[in-house]
């Protein structure tokens, strides 16, 4: 699984929505402060929620806890009415992935109703985020939490911080994610039992557009049949209506009623209604009218609304309490769902790594569990994937840590410890033969970093002494002490007890062992990137300003590190760097002309995303630098490309 698209709204220097999309390796351009260093924030951030529901922090843990103010210093201009939005999308591929389902094919065979796992089906997901301020709580937390499938809306849920509990107020009962696998079957037992059919359905089986153009007396006819018989739950205001009819038809689920009342029984219902107010025909048509257009819609949703098997499964237990979502397809459709509730949460963002406890109950414990499994999948399962990327990911600061010949490695290595780099260091004192071996060779040979300097192992053993009780005595001592008298030398024999492998630094031209704080401190500032770059096994590889301190020679071949290790981790590069990307576009030619350096893995167009931050009064402005099979761009640079140099040439 990879991260490819960041969304930021409101959040920091962003204001209006800005889409970051990530490839393999991601160069963020752009002048100081312009937010290049936000886009690190923002998942850090979302990180410390989902482990924390830390909504409101006062620093970013996994930034080494940098300091960022809590919720009012994240929101754009510190304006607590606005919202903060964070949308994350990753590709799950073929990857393996958490997921709720485990009682479908248990008991598959006892339901009507038959369903797979869409988190295992799907091939991207995204999460997105609406973080709020609470002005009567005084802290922020998590409004809104949105799920798409495959670039579509399946599921949302809403909170509003006020004690009550949040609810799933929309499920996308037409995403091809939520038929059942007898779904085909179902749509055929529609068909031929003649069932009043939901819009989209009617035109799914039969072809039939509700929203095309029909003359009136064809529409008359086709949802007259929908209001006979219909009945009013109170009888006495139905008692008031000597009788109503079908007047206009205005849509698939909207229909206007003439109404015939009888004054005397209309006159003593208003009085229950409005008490002695004088009666006015027109304001009890109103109630009248609107009563009945309600009820009219209900005894659409009941008949003939139910798009699937699912759909009538979640929603026929509050039939009566029904409510409606819109959901855009061919056209706007409109679709029965009564919210169910979450618990154990407060606010939108369901608890992690368990099956989520909801208050939809289907009357059948097997019915409701296999449904509560399929509401985990699609809401819970996705924040699973996405914490466990986010887990994988480390961000290295703009500030490496140079250690010197006191440095004790780390005991165990944590995820903020990167951002200093102090881990990398002791990741070296802990790493694995190949490894260090591929450290060695980024950075002793010619066509890698060249850096002068490489990676040596030490070994040391130790020894241990066993001693042959045959060949000893038990004596008293003077002070009728026990004691062991050893009879001669041969009751003792040697044996190696343990190897240890130590690193060290050499020096490659003067054959010596230095010390990290010996090298030059651009070196030591880019050893964390190399050792990340060579050892990490997924999710991001973040790192600001990787080029500092470092000749352009350098710079440029930290273009090549960056590009051999994309299989299982994306780079997000913040960079000043016009060397670094002349390499990377040099790259992507090589490889359209075939000319790429032996040894190296190839790099194409789709490979690299360059972004260009510009400020604006209106918030930033991320930019995507398009570029060609020639490593060319393909769009204007915003102001130019390093316009700095052409302007100090000229």
């Amino acid at each position: 699984m990879k991260i490819t698209q960041i969304s930021l709204t409101n959040f920091r220097s962003f204001k209006d929505t800005q889409v970051i999309d990530l490839a393999p390796v991601t160069l963020m351009f752009g002048p100081n402060s312009a937010g290049k260093s936000s886009v690190f924030s923002a998942l850090f951030y979302i990180q410390q929620i989902l482990e924390k529901k830390q909504c409101d922090p006062m620093y970013i843990d996994v930034l080494n806890k940098k300091y960022v103010g809590g919720f009012k210093n994240l929101v754009h201009k510190r304006d607590l009415n606005s919202t903060i939005k964070i949308k994350i999308r990753y590709d799950r591929s073929n990857s393996k992935s958490k997921s709720y389902t485990y009682l479908y094919d248990l008991i598959e065979q006892e339901l009507d109703i038959k369903l797979e796992s869409p988190v295992k089906k799907t091939m991207s997901i995204s999460t997105e985020f609406e973080i709020a301020w609470s002005h009567v709580k005084k802290t922020a937390y998590v409004k809104t939490y949105i799920v798409e499938f495959d670039d579509r809306e399946i599921a949302r849920v809403e909170c509003e911080f006020d004690g009550q509990n949040p609810k799933i107020t929309s499920l996308n009962y037409i995403h091809d994610l939520l038929w059942p696998k007898n779904h085909e079957d179902w749509k055929r037992g529609q068909k031929e039992q003649d069932a009043s059919l939901h819009p989209y359905n009617d035109l799914v089986i039969n072809g039939n557009d509700v929203y095309a153009e029909e003359d009136q007396d064809t529409l008359d006819r086709k949802h007259e049949k929908k209001i006979e018989g219909l009945k009013l739950k109170d009888k006495a205001l139905l008692d008031s209506i000597v009788s109503w009819k079908l007047e206009e038809y205005e849509g698939p689920n909207q229909v206007r009623i003439a109404i015939d009342v009888d004054g005397e029984k209309a006159k003593t219902y208003y009085k229950q209604l409005f008490g002695d107010e004088p009666y006015d025909e027109n304001k009890f048509l109103e109630f009248v009218h609107s009563e009945l257009e309600g009820s009219i819609k209900l005894s659409f949703v009941l008949n003939s609304c139910y798009v699937s098997a699912l759909h009538k499964l979640i929603n026929t237990s509050k039939s009566d309490d029904a409510q409606y979502i819109q959901i855009k397809d061919f056209h706007e459709y409109e679709f029965l769902h009564n919210p169910i509730e979450i618990y154990d949460t407060a606010d939108a963002l369901p608890p992690l790594g368990k099956k989520l406890f909801n208050s939809l109950d289907l009357g059948d414990v097997k019915k409701s569990e296999i449904i509560s499994e399929l509401l985990s999948d699609v809401l819970v399962a996705p924040l699973d994937n996405l914490l466990e990327l986010l887990k994988q990911s480390i961000s290295i600061g703009p500030i490496r840590k140079i250690i010197d010949a006191n440095y004790q490695p780390l005991p165990y290595i944590e995820q903020k410890d990167w951002f200093d780099g102090s881990a990398a260091w002791s990741y070296l004192e802990k790493a694995e033969l190949d490894i260090l071996k591929k450290i060695n060779t980024w950075m002793i040979e010619e066509d890698k970093l060249n850096l002068g300097y490489g990676i040596a192992l030490k070994k040391t053993e130790s020894m241990i002494r066993t001693l042959d009780i045959s060949k000893t005595d038990l004596v008293l001592d003077e002070n009728k002490q026990l004691q062991i008298k050893v009879k001669d030398d041969s009751a003792f024999s040697s044996s190696i007890s343990e190897k240890k492998q130590h690193y060290t630094i050499i020096d490659k031209y003067n054959h010596i062992s230095v010390t990290p704080s010996e090298v030059g401190t651009g070196v030591s500032q880019l050893m964390p990137l190399i050792i990340a770059a060579v050892s990490q096994q997924g999710g991001i590889v973040g790192c600001e300003q990787p080029e500092l301190h470092l000749h352009p020679r350098i710079q440029v071949a930290i273009a090549d590190l960056l590009t051999q290790n994309i299989g299982k981790v994306n780079y997000l590069i913040e960079t000043h760097s016009e060397h670094l990307i002349l390499r990377l576009l040099k790259r992507i030619r090589q490889h359209t002309d075939k000319e790429l350096p032996e040894g190296l893995n190839f790099i194409q167009k789709s490979d690299v995303a360059i972004l260009y931050f510009e400020p604006t009064e209106n918030g930033v402005i991320a930019h995507k630098i398009g570029i060609d099979e020639d490593g060319e761009f393909t769009g204007n640079w915003p102001h130019g490309f390093f316009s700095e140099r052409r302007h100090e040439l000229m």
